[in-house]
């Protein structure tokens, strides 16, 4: 017999949104981690339009977008102060967001937090240390003993306990007990440099400091990362550490306030809020899953920062595979829909870490014949910017990506009985079926229409008029105009991780999408009663 659903190892941020997915669902989930607080010190410092939108998607926006600061580019330059490299931060977005946002950690931790608080089937016990994993055929056993924080760091208080759930997640961090536990391997992509973090909060919180927004200075005498508004009153330095240097002489209050002399900081106007050296890591799990245990976060892959994707990445984990268990643990869908995750995380995940660590070596180039050609060669215009991935393969149409299906879906402005908004909180959230025809469901059989129930798809049509329907919803800007022209199909697919499952031109075909759909996603369908779910009818 199990006592929950899902045993959850770590509650970092990542943990704290797939435990915030689950119990939206009423799974039970118990969370443990070793530290017994919230960390109360800032770490990541970036994230982008589809992390927001997942956070709207738990209720953690209205508390936090305040707090999250819009950049527009993100600016590179050469130790003569110029422009190598300029990544557009301020494009438009499918998302319904702007492009990409830097923030204070505890702050989004006390937005994702307070979701998380509205589960009740969501248990979290903060100073309990994961010790043993034992697998069985039907669940997971976690052994986990308490510990209190004490001179000489985290001590066992004596009490211990096991805990049985259907299914394991690791969401421990790089040095994840869960990965090492049930067998799972790094694979090093080769990516290793240790530099200094350090967050700075001006006494005078809106000082003048002359640096970008967002920039990296690519000197090969010093490679500096620099974040002006790491929220709304600190600020980042990240300085690589050369040959002769020690961590333990860069992370001295006296090192720091030299380095940051340049820009006119010292201990008369600023203060140290955080300062740590950090090992720059390239690092991916050799599988995302073994058995009943599944990874997500820093516990299946390590990047370097220079593209601000590590805890991005990690949340795209925590909603993929959300929706993936609520599946399988309601009896909806097959225990091999979860094979899918990491057939479709790990690419998305190792592409990004390979992005970041080509970054990485242009900024961290100390030669200088090297440095003189990379010059040359971005002034030149001869290196265009990262390509950012997108969902090769798993559960899409087809079994593979295209220009449409992998790809982000829009969310824009709509509106309905009075409501203006974004997409996602006016139609809902989750299996979403978007259609400019207002006959899109005449077709389906009582199976597909059995599909759309099993899903709990909300659906909607939206059209730029104004009509009299409980699923029809105004495109107030006429972004989905645009957008269905665009894709050439009046009917799309997206799935619950906000990525186009699939588009059909009519009801009959899209009648063959749900069946693509059913088998794609090992789905356990019969025929239902009603013709269709109500769920959008109660939210629209």
């Amino acid at each position: 017999m199990v006592d929950v659903d899902v045993i959850q190892v770590g509650f970092g941020p990542v943990g704290q949104v797939h435990a915030a997915l689950l119990g939206a669902q009423g799974h039970t989930v118990a969370a443990f981690d070793k530290w017994p607080g919230t960390y109360p010190l800032p770490r990541a410092g970036h994230l982008d339009h589809e992390i927001m939108r997942i956070l709207q998607g738990i209720g953690a926006t209205d508390a936090f977008r305040l707090q999250a600061i819009p950049i527009p580019d993100y600016d590179w330059v050469n130790a003569a102060g110029e422009l190598l490299l300029r990544i557009d931060w301020n494009a438009p977005t499918p998302s319904g967001w702007k492009s990409d946002y830097l923030f204070y950690q505890p702050e989004l931790e006390a937005a994702v937090l307070d979701a998380v608080g509205r589960h009740p089937s969501v248990t979290v016990e903060l100073g309990w240390e994961a010790v043993e994993v034992t697998n069985h055929p039907d669940h997971v056993e976690v052994r986990v003993r308490e510990v209190e924080k004490t001179e000489a760091g985290l001590t066992p208080t004596g009490n211990e306990k096991t805990v049985a759930g259907r299914y394991l997640i690791g969401a421990d961090g790089a040095n994840s007990l869960v990965r090492r536990q049930v067998g799972i391997e790094w694979e090093d992509l080769g990516f290793e440099e240790d530099w200094l973090v350090t967050d700075i909060e001006p006494h005078d919180r809106d000082m003048v400091i002359d640096m970008p927004d967002a920039g990296q200075i690519c000197d090969p005498e010093r490679p500096v990362s620099l974040f002006r508004w790491l929220g709304r009153h600190t600020a980042r330095w990240e300085f690589m550490l050369l040959d002769d240097e020690s961590p333990e002489d860069m992370a001295k209050e006296e090192t720091i306030w030299s380095l940051l002399s340049r820009w006119g900081l010292s201990a008369d106007n600023a203060s140290i809020v955080r300062k740590k050296v950090y090992g720059f890591r390239s690092l991916i799990a050799s599988t995302f899953r073994r058995d009943r245990t599944l990874l997500i976060g820093d516990s299946a892959h390590l990047m370097p920062p220079f593209m601000g994707q590590g805890l991005s990445s990690g949340l795209r984990d925590a909603v993929n595979l959300a929706w993936k268990l609520d599946l399988v643990l309601s009896a909806r869908a097959g225990d091999d829909l979860l094979d899918a995750y990491t057939v479709e995380r790990r690419p998305h995940a190792r592409a990004y870490i390979e992005a970041s660590m080509a970054l990485g070596r242009v900024v961290c180039m100390k030669d200088p014949d090297e440095v003189a050609a990379r010059d040359a060669a971005f002034l030149a215009g001869e290196v265009p910017p990262p390509v950012l991935p997108w969902l090769y393969e798993g559960v899409l149409d087809g079994g593979e990506s295209t220009e449409v299906i992998g790809r982000l879906g829009l969310q824009a402005r709509v509106e309905a009985q009075g409501r203006d908004g974004l997409a996602d909180d006016v139609i809902g959230t989750g299996w979403t079926l978007l259609s400019s025809r207002g006959d899109y469901l005449d077709d389906l059989t009582a199976e597909q229409r059995a599909i759309i129930d099993a899903l709990g798809m909300v659906h909607a049509h939206v059209s730029r008029a104004e009509l009299d329907s409980a699923h029809s919803v105004v495109d107030v800007d006429a972004d989905y105009s645009r957008w269905f022209r665009d894709i050439g199909s009046p009917i799309v697919i997206v799935r619950p991780d906000y990525y186009v499952f699939g588009h059909a031109a009519n009801s009959a075909e899209l009648g063959a999408l749900l069946d693509r759909l059913a088998e794609r996603a090992s789905l356990t369908v019969s025929p239902a009663a009603d013709a269709v779910h109500d769920k959008a009818a109660a939210q629209v």
